[in-house]
């Protein structure tokens, strides 16, 4: 079978989540995929769990790192390894609706647009909704994407060439913002499904989680963005009303 999505998972002591996260990807209405899981030096049970599930499912591929280096590489890794021309984020926390993929590729198919992204509903470290729904607009340019970042990562179908001009960098930054704004930088069109086709696990510790790292780490990526300091200023006030607006109305 050729896959028609490599699904990118990067995983580290994921053990409690990592196979509900697998198992939403295996479980698509769209059956021709791959799974790919970059394990990132993990020393827990997710090894011997990612082991099981590709001996269950011939799908699920996984390659393991010797020493953790940080989600961004992992993502570029398992990326590298990939054999569909469109791959798609995973997270191994997060949970996909099952028509997720189908629905993406007939958007992109019929639009021309180079990467897709959908809404989100959030849900907590139990898995239980919060009752916030992250919705996304129609489209967004790199310049909208800068005051506020509305591309959660596990929701992103993107062609693989569109990728491999700009894979993620910088685990200590925000890897996403600044992938997703070099790719929309260089031209490339992006569409938006405004339906939560993710389920998004929002823990206390991760950037997205705690909003004053979140807000810290996105002035330093601006800075590694070298966007000037006007810039920079106008960038970082629009990035905390939009997280005003997503998280407390």
């Amino acid at each position: 079978m050729t896959p028609r999505v490599s699904v990118i998972m990067p995983a580290y002591r994921c053990e409690k989540t990592v196979e509900e996260s697998v198992r939403s990807a295996l479980s698509q209405t769209l059956h021709e995929i791959e799974v790919i899981v970059a394990d990132d030096g993990s020393d827990d049970g997710t090894p011997a769990i990612l082991s099981r599930l590709s001996e269950e499912d011939t799908r699920v591929r996984v390659v393991t790192l010797p020493e953790n280096g940080g989600v961004a590489n992992a993502r570029n890794v398992a990326a590298r390894a990939a054999r569909a021309d469109r791959i798609a984020f995973l997270d191994s926390d997060d949970v996909w609706e099952a028509d997720k993929l189908l629905r993406q590729l007939n958007v992109m198919d019929r639009t021309g647009a180079a990467l897709v992204y959908t809404a989100a509903v959030c849900i907590d470290e139990t898995g239980k909704e919060t009752g916030k729904v992250f919705r996304v607009p129609e489209t967004v340019t790199a310049e909208r994407l800068l005051r506020g970042n509305d591309v959660v990562t596990s929701t992103v179908l993107v062609r693989r060439d569109v990728y491999e001009r700009h894979p993620m960098e910088r685990s200590d930054l925000h890897e996403d913002l600044i992938c997703w704004y070099r790719i929309l930088s260089d031209g490339a069109k992006a569409v938006g499904i405004n339906e939560p086709l993710l389920r998004y696990r929002v823990t206390t510790g991760s950037k997205s989680g705690n909003k004053w790292k979140s807000a810290v780490t996105a002035w330093r990526s601006y800075g590694y963005l070298k966007l000037g300091f006007f810039k920079r200023c106008r960038s970082f006030l629009g990035y905390c009303l939009h997280g005003v607006r997503r998280y407390w109305l």
